[in-house]
């Protein structure tokens, strides 16, 4: 009993060392041994926000303080609304990066063994709402990972898709370019916000869920008021990736999952890395 008392003491004393700030509470979340990246979930009761916390993918690469590593934004569609922080690594980007541990590929390698990822996580309503707590985390990330504070890129996917379109507006001084995929831009703040900013945008003309016109709405209004050129693919892997600052793919599809051809697309990563603030 008294080794129980003790092991119980011990585990008490210490589990304020998950404590990431005096806000911020950390839990490990356990991957295969084999797996190049590690993964946290991090909550936080951020004021004034519906951002309720955020996991956060780090590739094990990424531990050389002398090489910084780019960071990459995911948003999740309104499935990972609400509940647990860690519910919305089922989808999208997340689930590409935890369905293996392969590095065999360059595109295994672009989505587990180059970027950290960090995946904020809302209550309820639209990601474009929470600015200062992304820009909290997003401080967070950058003091406390060998993280590039020049190449910090955004994308997500239908709520996502919104909120991409809505916090580039809002934080276009922290984004080297984002990837709206079948979103809408009704969270754009400004339209000229966006002009000097990168954009990939995807949607599927026949979805049923999110409708297309509001990708090309979007897209349409910031060609009005700026500089910007789209180039249009019908396909990801058929954009001319090297050559344009400005995308929009239309895929010839019914479904509402655009994200499954952008995320596995490896001209996608690397498009988003020419670029830097």
């Amino acid at each position: 009993m008294k080794i129980i008392r003790i092991l119980l003491f011990l585990v008490f004393v210490q589990t304020p060392l998950l404590s990431f700030s005096q806000e911020t509470v950390m839990v490990p979340v356990e991957l295969p041994g084999d797996h190049p990246g590690t993964i946290r979930t991090y909550t936080n009761n951020y004021s004034n926000s519906n951002i309720d916390g955020y996991n956060l993918y780090v590739p094990k690469s990424c531990g050389d303080k002398n090489s910084k590593c780019p960071v990459l934004v995911f948003l999740q569609g309104g499935k990972g609304v609400g509940g647990s922080v860690q519910k919305l690594m089922k989808w999208g980007l997340p689930k590409k990066i935890l369905e293996s541990t392969a590095l065999k590929t360059d595109l295994d390698k672009f989505m587990r063994d180059t970027f950290i990822v960090v995946m904020p996580h809302i209550e309820d309503g639209q990601f474009f709402e929470g600015e200062t707590a992304m820009r909290q985390i997003l401080d967070e990330v950058i003091k406390n990972e060998t993280a590039d504070p020049n190449r910090i890129y955004l994308t997500g996917l239908s709520r996502g898709g919104y909120g991409t379109w809505g916090l580039a507006s809002r934080m276009s001084d922290v984004f080297a370019a984002a990837a709206p995929i079948c979103g809408s831009g009704f969270g754009v703040t400004a339209y000229e916000n966006l002009a000097d900013l990168p954009l990939w945008v995807s949607h599927n003309t026949g979805d049923g869920v999110v409708n297309y016109r509001g990708s090309s709405r979007a897209v349409e209004k910031l060609e009005a008021v700026s500089d910007a050129k789209f180039h249009h693919s019908s396909s990801i892997a058929s954009a001319k990736y090297n050559s344009n600052k400005n995308i929009f793919t239309s895929t010839r599809s019914d479904s509402h999952d655009a994200w499954t051809e952008m995320y596995g697309e490896v001209n996608f990563y690397k498009w988003l890395l020419r670029f830097k603030k």
